[in-house]
Parts: C-alpha cells; sequence; structure tokens
C-alpha cells in the first residue's frame, strides 16, 4: 500500500509540472492545458481517495510528501522547486474538494510577481495552502540577534554573519573590510594589524601569480599565432619573386622590379591604381583578401576577390597542392609549373583539329550522302534495300547534324563564329522556323502553332542565327513531345523594364523538366532525357545560349515535370542610330535599397 500512494505521488508531481510549463505556453483553455489539469485532478482524487490532503515541503535538500521523503531537491522540477524558492514557501498543502480551476490558478503563480497567499485568495481558492512559518521564524530571530535579546539560536548566528557580508560587499574596500573582519576574531590591535597585513600579502602574492601565469599562456598563444603566421607568409613568398605593396583599399604603393616586369608597367606608371586596374586580367590571375585591412577588434572575413581567366585560374589552382601539418597549419606547397604559352598553343591545337577534324569529315560525309541519295531513286531495287537507304541516309544527317553543332561549338569557343546583325521581322523569323520543323512535328503527330502579338517591333540580331536557335528549342520541343501533343511558338514584346526585347516563347505539352535538373540543360554534353532515348551531341541548348547572349539576349525556363516546358528567348529590338533607347526606370526591390545595390 506505501508503494502504490508513493507512485501515485511521482504521477502527481509529473502531471503538475506539465500543467505548469503547458498553461505558460498556451491560453487556459487550450487542449494542452486542458489534458494536463484534468490530469492533475484525476491523480488528486486517487490520492484523496486514501488521505484527505497532500502536503509537500521542501526542506534543505529533500521533498518531504506527507511527513515521508520522498526524493532530493535536485531531482525535483525546476517548474516545481522554483515555487518553494521564488516565495519562500515551505510547505504547499492541497486539500480534498480541489477543483480543476483552481489547479490552473495554481499553475500560474511561478511567473507571477505578486504576493502568492494574496493571489489564491483574490481568485478563492482556498483549498490550496501555502505555509511560509520557517522563513517568519528565521526573521524573528534575525530581530532578536539584532537587539541582543532572546536566546542564541543557530539562527541568530547565521542572521547577523549575513548582514556583516551585505555590509562588507556594499560599503568597504578590500583593506578596510579585513580589519572588521579580524575585529571579529581578537579585540587586540596589533594582532589584528597582523592578521589584515598577513592576508593583504597572501591576496597579493595569489594575485600576482594568477597574473604571471594568465600572461605567460597569452605570451605562448601570441608567439605561436606568430609562428603559424610567419611559416605561411614564408611559403607564399618563396613562391613568387615580385613584391606589390598596397593600401587598405587596394591602391598600389610599392613593386619592385620583378613585378614591375611581370604586370609590364613601372611604379611610375601605376602608383596610386588599384590593383586589379594595372593587370591585364585576360593572362593574369589576381587573388586578394576582402579586408586588406588589419583588425584587432573583430575577425576578419576568409573570403579572397579573384579575377582573370577562369580557364588560367583552374590550370595554375590545380598545379598547386599545399603541404599541412597535423594541426592543419600551412607548412609547404607543392607546384607544377605552368606556362602560359603552353596553354595557348593546346589551346590552339585543339581548335585547329577540331577545325580540320568537322572539315575533314564534312566532305566525305556529303559525299556519301549524295551517292545514298541517287542509289534510293533508282528504280531497279528492292523494297528492302530502300529501307536501308533510307535508314543510311537518316543517320548520315544525324552525323552531319553532330558536326556542325561540335564545329559551332567550337568557333563559340574560340569566339571566332561571326554575327551579322541587321533589323529583321520577328513574325517572319519564328514562320520560317516552324516551317522548316512543321514536316517532323506531322510525322510524330504533334500540332504546332504560331500566335503573334500586333505591331511587333524589328529586332537587331543575325537572321540565319536566330533562325538556328528556334530550330534547336523547337526540335527539343518535338522530341520530348509524345504523339497528339501541341507545341505553341508565340511572340510578343516585353513589359515594363523588359520593353525593349521581343520574346520567342515555345510552350510544349511534353514530359518536362524536374527542378533539380533545371539548371543543367544549358551545360555542354548534358542530356536529361525521360521515357525514350534520345541521341544527339548534347550541345544543343548550350551552342543556344551562347548564340542569345552572344547578340545581347537572354533565355530562360519554366517547366513542371510531368506538365511541359516553356523556352523563352529574348531578343533586343532595333533601334535606329539617331534614336536614343527610352530611359525605364526599374523600381528597386525594399533589400536592393538597403544594399545599395
Amino acid at each position: 500500500m506505501a508503494e502504490d500512494i508513493k507512485i501515485l505521488w511521482f504521477d502527481f508531481l509529473k502531471a503538475l509540472t506539465r500543467s505548469i510549463v503547458q498553461i505558460n505556453l498556451y491560453k487556459p483553455d487550450h487542449p494542452q492545458v486542458l489534458g494536463a489539469v484534468h490530469e492533475v485532478t484525476n491523480t488528486l482524487a486517487k490520492i484523496f481517495s486514501i488521505s484527505n490532503e497532500l502536503a509537500l515541503t521542501l526542506d534543505n535538500d529533500k521533498l518531504i510528501v506527507n511527513n515521508v521523503p520522498l526524493l532530493a531537491s535536485d531531482k525535483l522540477p525546476n517548474s516545481i522547486k522554483n515555487i518553494f524558492l521564488k516565495f519562500n514557501i515551505q510547505s504547499i498543502t492541497f486539500l480534498k474538494g480541489l477543483r480543476e480551476p483552481d489547479i490552473k490558478t495554481f499553475c500560474k503563480m511561478q511567473y507571477l510577481k505578486t504576493e502568492p497567499i494574496k493571489f489564491l485568495k483574490e481568485n478563492s481558492v482556498d483549498k490550496i495552502i501555502l505555509n511560509t512559518d520557517i522563513y517568519a521564524k528565521i526573521e524573528k530571530n534575525k530581530t532578536a540577534a539584532q537587539t541582543n535579546t532572546g536566546p542564541q539560536t543557530q539562527g541568530t548566528e547565521t542572521a547577523p554573519g549575513k548582514s556583516i557580508a551585505k555590509e562588507i560587499e556594499e560599503n568597504y574596500k578590500i583593506e578596510t573590510a579585513l580589519s572588521v573582519l579580524a575585529a571579529k576574531v581578537t579585540n587586540d590591535e596589533n594582532e589584528q594589524k597582523v592578521i589584515v597585513n598577513t592576508l593583504i600579502k597572501k591576496i597579493k602574492n595569489e594575485i600576482e601569480k594568477e597574473i604571471k601565469n594568465i600572461i605567460e599562456t597569452h605570451r605562448r598563444e601570441k608567439k605561436k599565432f606568430e609562428n603559424d603566421i610567419g611559416r605561411t607568409e614564408s611559403v607564399i613568398t618563396s613562391m613568387a619573386d615580385g613584391v606589390i605593396t598596397v593600401d587598405k583599399d587596394g591602391k598600389i604603393l610599392i613593386m619592385n622590379s620583378d613585378a614591375e616586369t611581370m604586370s609590364g608597367k613601372t611604379l611610375k606608371e601605376v602608383s596610386g591604381e588599384t590593383i586589379f586596374d594595372i593587370s591585364n586580367l585576360e593572362n593574369q590571375i589576381i587573388t586578394l583578401a576582402n579586408e586588406i585591412g588589419s583588425e584587432d577588434k573583430k575577425d576578419i572575413s576568409k573570403e579572397v576577390l579573384q579575377k582573370g581567366g577562369k580557364q588560367l585560374s583552374e590550370t595554375i589552382k590545380k598545379s598547386t597542392t599545399i603541404i599541412q601539418n597535423e594541426e592543419g597549419k600551412i607548412v609547404g606547397a607543392v607546384s607544377i609549373p605552368t606556362d602560359e604559352a603552353k596553354l595557348k598553343q593546346m589551346d590552339k591545337l585543339k581548335e585547329d583539329f577540331m577545325a580540320n577534324m568537322t572539315h575533314e569529315l564534312r566532305s566525305p560525309l556529303t559525299s556519301i550522302k549524295a551517292a545514298l541519295e541517287l542509289l534510293s531513286k533508282e528504280k531497279k531495287i528492292t523494297d528492302s534495300a530502300k529501307n536501308f537507304l533510307t535508314t543510311a541516309i537518316r543517320n548520315s544527317d544525324r552525323l552531319n547534324s553532330l558536326i556542325n553543332d561540335i564545329l559551332d561549338f567550337s568557333k563559340l569557343e574560340s569566339g571566332k563564329m561571326i554575327f551579322h546583325l541587321a533589323p529583321v521581322s520577328p513574325v517572319e523569323i519564328a514562320h520560317e522556323a516552324i516551317d522548316s520543323m512543321k514536316a517532323w512535328a506531322k510525322s510524330k503527330e504533334v500540332n504546332i502553332s504560331q500566335v503573334n502579338e500586333e505591331d511587333l517591333p524589328e529586332i537587331y540580331i543575325d537572321e540565319r542565327k536566330i533562325i538556328q536557335i528556334l530550330i534547336n528549342i523547337i526540335s527539343n520541343a518535338i522530341k520530348f513531345t509524345p504523339a497528339n501533343g501541341k507545341i505553341e511558338i508565340s511572340v510578343d514584346r516585353g513589359k515594363e523594364n523588359l520593353a525593349n526585347f521581343v520574346f520567342f516563347s515555345v510552350k510544349d505539352t511534353g514530359c518536362g523538366i524536374k527542378k533539380e535538373n533545371q539548371t543543367k540543360i544549358f551545360e555542354k554534353f548534358a542530356q536529361i532525357a525521360s521515357g525514350e532515348k534520345i541521341k544527339g551531341t548534347g550541345l544543343g541548348l548550350a551552342i543556344t545560349k551562347a548564340m542569345v547572349v552572344l547578340q545581347g539576349g537572354k533565355i530562360s525556363l519554366e517547366s513542371e515535370y510531368g506538365k511541359g516546358s516553356i523556352f523563352r528567348v529574348a531578343i533586343p529590338i532595333y533601334t535606329k542610330p539617331s534614336e536614343s533607347l527610352p530611359e525605364v526606370e526599374i523600381k528597386k526591390s525594399w533589400w536592393r535599397k538597403i544594399f545599395g545595390i
């Protein structure tokens, strides 16, 4: 029976803790609060079936329930312990007949700033009794000790000690405080002086010892930090002969002769200019700390600014390996010599190889295709032979398309593709591209249509290239649109800050593109297909994007997997030389205004 009642006591404490927490998180009528309070009243009902009251007493280091020690105070939930400690309560008694509203009122006490007994009385709670007798007794003993009346008890010794400690803390300096304490030990003034001097000397020695240890620790840390910086600087400086000194804004102050030779300019020519202004960024790589100035109050940014050719930067980065010790500190580097001339030579060899290869392949391929077409027109060949010839012609067309893609991409990479810009009609461009693809769309049973906005201005573009761009996008749409699907090509003018562009939109009802793949489709050699296997180089959209951007345009994609895609190509409108483009006010968003972007 005793074990059963203890289990009920523990259940009550858990339920009461949960109620205190929940009522301070939610409103009193919240289901979480109602459930927790209901659990408290149910547990109390079981306890009251055995006894008429439940008394909790916090006595030093233990919780006593109905005069029975239950658990150590450090294991008592803080929500309940804080009620005892905050309001100097000795015991809390719960009486039979307690209602759920009374429990709710009690649970609110932890966060009160008023007197708890008064709070319970104002809320008509008479079944919960708070007892503060022990603290009243201590205060009474304090008064007795201060007036030197009544017998000396443990309480009368504690209270004055607390008063002296508070008085010393608030009013006395260290030497005076020691004199007060010495006077409590002995009435002999000479002995008091000896005690005070001894304590001061001991305190002084202890403080000096601690300060010395702290200084020594900081000295070692500082030396270790300086050694790490010196070692890293030694490694970096040993990798180069040239030295350039800049100020906190990156403006050049000093250059040695090796740096002048490398930059091709004298100090007199570049003094006062920023480091990024004096370099040929096509052939050089500059890496500069984001924060140049010294800082002793905060951590500086570890980011670096890097300018120069991406290919050259990657080559240099991949040819250098950092050596670290076990603590991760830089102690050396391994570098493979790189020569910019060799890089250029390799690029030239690659370009020449691509051009020669495509030229050498294209010439015999043209002859093969012509011969196959002549053979297919012969009347004496069988139907099966005609099928073979048709397949061969189709494959030669595919091979020719692959060669053209590789050749175009090679020209784009080398910067040798020439664009003949001229004003052309966007409607006619779209119409010509659609006409070129209608036969293929019909063979796949895909409906293709065109929608034009009225009074569209001319665009400034290479006519042949823009047709190729649209054909690339439309052909992709046909590839990934199933039979009975639809492709709509619309031509319209941009709105607001895009009013200087004409948009070509290609919308299909195909398989769509997953969100995680949408950023990859414009990369070279990327093929992201769904369903049937699609053949090709994976260069089509990479070439398309490059040609759009190089002609001052933009390309974007909207797609939902399983519901089709919309490719949009924005091309600048044609403006006569005598006219200037209208100014368009671009409304900045709030975050751009804050950062001055």
